[in-house]
């Protein structure tokens, strides 16, 4: 079985990083859980001005360093 996953690495410090679809996919859906909640609050919806917003985080920047200067490329494995 091959596995997919993208892999980055931080032109500024040099620290490789490797993200899969799950990861992706996790900042996507809190990304769009938190315009929701924007939405209405804008629609008047007191309330969901309370609701607390989910930390998004961005994959293509290093964690390390924090600079978004990285190049990643998908790379696969085979797995047993």
């Amino acid at each position: 079985m091959k596995v997919k996953e993208t892999r980055a690495k931080c032109a500024a410090c040099g620290n490789v990083w490797h993200y899969g679809k799950a990861e992706q996919l996790e900042s996507a859906g809190a990304a769009l859980q938190n315009v929701g909640s924007a939405m209405m609050c804008c629609s008047g919806c007191w309330p969901a001005a309370v609701i607390p917003q989910k930390k998004v985080v961005d994959l293509r920047k290093c964690p390390k360093c924090g600079s978004k200067a990285t190049t990643s490329e998908t790379v696969e494995h085979e797995v047993p």
